[in-house]
């Protein structure tokens, strides 16, 4: 895989997004946010640059959209492949250089196959704590792009809650070597610490105890931080 191809393909998905009015309603999510953290604290080399073959957007739960677009047929003209699991019943888009997927928080009981997005003409996979993520937006421009991410600090949180449900070995020590690295960054900014607390002051404390429960074999500085939470 070339990553100069694949940085190419990535930014001309989310410009296309942009340039039709979606990118304002959804959320892009997974390892490629470092990519944009890196330009919010100005390239700083701290920061983890993990990129991957998944481009992940986060829907929003209650699927408000404002346009409809029909994201299957720009894909493909992207060169982009559907792929439909049969048992799972999800439709993927693959590229030799990027798998675009899309996700929706599940809340209450949750659902057993993927929610139509109707607006987007895509199917999202339902996935637990992705609310999360959509309740600490943070724009961060790059050039003409502007892209919707989570804040720095609840997407390193998520990794840590989200680590504990892993039950692919590989993935869980990925979810925490993002975690970790971005914490150690952040905890050189004291105005991140500071936004650090407050989201956990905010948070359901079965969550926090899941958090600080991996954090302190982690990062036990995060455990000092939430004592006074």
């Amino acid at each position: 895989m070339d990553e100069k191809n694949q940085f190419k393909v990535f930014r001309e998905v989310l410009l296309k997004f942009q340039s039709q009015g979606i990118l304002q309603d959804i959320m892009l999510i997974g390892s490629w946010c470092l990519y944009f953290y890196q330009i919010e604290f100005k390239d700083s080399g701290q920061i983890p640059k993990v990129r991957t073959l998944d481009l992940d957007f986060l829907v929003p739960a209650n699927k408000r959209i404002s346009k409809e677009v029909d994201i299957p047929e720009m894909l493909k003209q992207m060169g982009f492949i559907s792929t439909f699991n049969r048992s799972t019943g999800l439709i993927v888009y693959d590229h030799p250089d990027l798998r675009v997927e899309f996700l929706i928080p599940e809340l209450g009981r949750g659902h057993d196959r993927p929610q139509n997005i109707e607006k987007l003409h895509v199917k999202a996979q339902g996935l637990r704590y992705l609310n999360l993520l959509f309740d600490y937006p943070r724009i961060i421009s790059d050039g003409e792009l502007h892209a919707k991410v989570p804040e720095p600090a609840i997407y390193a949180l998520h990794k840590l809650i989200i680590s504990h449900r892993r039950s692919n070995p590989a993935k869980k020590e990925k979810d925490l070597e993002a975690a970790v690295s971005l914490l150690a960054f952040l905890y050189l900014r004291p105005n991140e610490i500071t936004r650090i607390k407050s989201i956990l002051r905010t948070l359901p404390k079965k969550w926090v105890k899941t958090i600080l429960s991996v954090s302190q074999k982690h990062f036990p500085r995060l455990n000092e931080t939430a004592k006074d939470v």
